[in-house]
Formats: structure tokens, sequence, C-alpha cells
């Protein structure tokens, strides 16, 4: 029997760019050293007019669905996310429409923090491997940045983007060899019904996240290299979660990964966090160099929801892919930008206080 795993995979990102020194002119609320030197971030993303999770997932989906070859059509499509444009109102049934997908698809939202990607991604390898559906369709998605308030700490990484990725048994560029998953309640962060930003129950600091995202991440991948009989050294690269450069690196520190190893998958220094999206996007650009044999840990995180891991295999179906494939690679979606000043990027992102419902474009 094929193994379940990864066919084709796309990616989506803003092209509108803020630069961080902007942001810490305006507000003077922390140092600039500290989000570009220690944390590593230079640039975060900005959302265009009337952009939201969608817009980057169908992006993202179109782009994997046209590099793949499937005998059968996608029968399965989990979005996962936690910035959803509707409150109650479903966006996976939305996303089928936009993508011409049959209407007997099983869809689901897959809300669980911002590492919804990676849990929508653990349920569709669990249809595609019981035979309940031949092809999956899989989408991480978010817009932290619509979501994360003027002049609060987190606002010089807060971005947006989506990943798709299509799993099914043939063609496979990689295959799934194990998956793990750590969780506990932590009030980290979190968004109650009405309020529109995200909030931290805690301070800021390191003290934070060695309770949540260290401790979950580190519990997830650990147990899942022991299940698997492996250790860090067998993986030629990890991919972790990355709303700054700094903590994929101390993830993968803690999980006895090199510097090397993680490096290939990093891409939020110039975008900044993703979200839901942040280690998927980082998995697809790992696959965009990654050989035949070479083996992957994927470890994510969500505030206040905890860790899944990933362990793949690449597959010689790769290489052929990587030649086939006319893609938008990660590099190049990251270097596609046109840079915004501050005000711009608040008028972009409605964070002026205006009418709920204007009258017209001008009242």
């Amino acid at each position: 029997m094929n193994k379940t795993g990864i066919v084709s995979y796309g990616i989506a990102l803003p092209r509108r760019r803020l630069a961080v020194d902007e942001i810490v002119d305006l507000w003077k609320n922390t140092a600039l050293d500290l989000i570009k030197d220690k944390q590593g971030v230079k640039e975060r993303g900005v959302l265009g007019f009337d952009e939201d999770g969608n817009t980057f997932s169908v992006v993202a989906a179109k782009d994997a669905l046209e590099g793949s070859v499937l005998s059968e059509n996608v029968d399965v499509l989990y979005y996962g996310t936690c910035t959803n444009p509707y409150d109650s109102r479903p966006s996976s049934t939305i996303l089928a429409e936009a993508l011409d997908l049959d209407y007997y698809t099983k869809t689901a939202d897959i809300q669980f923090s911002t590492k919804s990607g990676t849990t929508a991604m653990i349920n569709a390898t669990g249809m595609v491997a019981s035979d309940l559906g031949k092809n999956a369709l899989v989408i991480g998605a978010d817009t932290i940045n619509r979501h994360t308030a003027p002049g609060d700490l987190l606002e010089p990484y807060a971005s947006a983007g989506a990943a798709a990725f299509i799993l099914g048994k043939e063609k496979v560029i990689a295959d799934i060899d194990g998956m793990e998953s750590h969780s506990y309640d932590l009030s980290d962060g979190f968004r109650v019904e009405g309020e529109r930003y995200i909030r931290s129950g805690m301070l800021l600091g390191s003290a934070k996240n060695e309770v949540g995202l260290y401790t979950q991440t580190v519990a997830a991948g650990t147990r899942l290299m022991e299940r698997l009989g492996m250790n860090a050294a067998d993986y030629t690269y990890g991919v972790f979660q990355q709303n700054t450069p700094s903590t994929a690196f101390g993830i993968g520190k803690k999980l006895g990964f090199t510097k090397e190893q993680v490096e290939p998958g990093i891409y939020s220094d110039m975008i900044g966090d993703t979200g839901s999206a942040s280690a998927l996007i980082g998995l697809a650009k790992v696959l965009e160099q990654a050989k035949t044999g070479d083996k992957i840990l994927m470890v994510s995180y969500g505030f206040g929801s905890g860790a899944d891991a990933i362990s793949l295999t690449v597959t010689g179906e790769n290489e052929i892919y990587q030649k086939n494939a006319k893609k938008l690679t990660v590099e190049k979606a990251v270097s596609n930008k046109t840079m915004l000043d501050y005000k711009e990027a608040m008028k972009a992102e409605y964070k002026y206080i205006r009418h709920s419902y204007p009258l017209n474009a001008y009242l």
C-alpha cells in the first residue's frame, strides 16, 4: 500500500510591506535592535484593501492544484485558520466554490489557533490514509496583522499569508512518516468573541515562551522522534513555527537541531508572522531545495493550543516536481514587494476608526 504524503503545494504572501523601523519610530515602545537583531525581523506584511485569509488561500490553493498531476479530483478540503473573516460562516465552503471543487467535497474549517494549518494536515492525512478521501487539499492561512492592535508590542511581527498542500498516495513528493501532538490550556494568546485584536494573558518575554511555545514544541517533537527511533541528527531539515526567525532557531536548538538544519526554512525575517501558515510555508521553502531521501521534521505551535509535529521523507518524485512545476517560490514571493509607510499601512488594514456602515465611499 502506498504511503500517504504530499503531492503538491503552493503559497501566497502579501506584496505590501512595512519596515519595523517605521513602527518603532512612531510608538517608541521597544528597542529597534531587539526586533531587528535579536528577533531577526526587518519587515512585516501589510494587507491590501479587502484582502483576507481567504484571498491568500485561493491563490495558494490554485498554485498547488496547477502544480499537481492527479488521477482523481480533490474530495477533501480542510482549512486551518484562527482569523476567519466570518464569525459564524465557514470559509472552507467559500474556498471550495472559488476553486470549483465538487459539491460532494468533504469540507471543514479547523480553528486551532496558529497551528490550525498543521492540525488540518493531520486530520486530512487520516482521511486519505483510511481511504475516506483520495486527495485532500489542506490550507493554513491567517491575517495576524489585521488582528494586532496599533502600538501592540507584537505589531512589528504581525503579518499574513497562506500555504496549501495536496495530500494523496500517488506521485508523492514527501512521505508522511509519523505525527504527534502535545496540548494543554494556556492563555498566552487569545481573541474573545466580539473583539478584533489578539491579546496576551501573560507578560511578553522569555518566561512566556518557556511555559508555552518551547515546552510544547519540544514535547511534541521529542515524542515523535522517540516513536520513530530517530534524533535530530537523522534529519536534514528542521522546520519550526517562526513568528520570528529567533523563535524557529530557539525551538530547533532545544530539540537538538543545528542552525544549518533550520536556516533553509527561514523566511519570516522579511515578512513576519504568518500564523497558521507559518510552519507550512517553511516546509514549502525546504521542499523547493530538498533531495531524495532527505528527512524533515516540522513542528508548529499555536497560542493556547499546543504543538503538532510531523516527520517526512522526501521521495524521488520531488526532483521531478521541482523540474516540471512552474511555481512561485517562497524566495520570489518574499522579494516581490511594495513598501508602505505607517499611515498607508494602517489605512490599508482598516485600523482608523470609521463608521461601521459607510453610506458611500466618502461618508
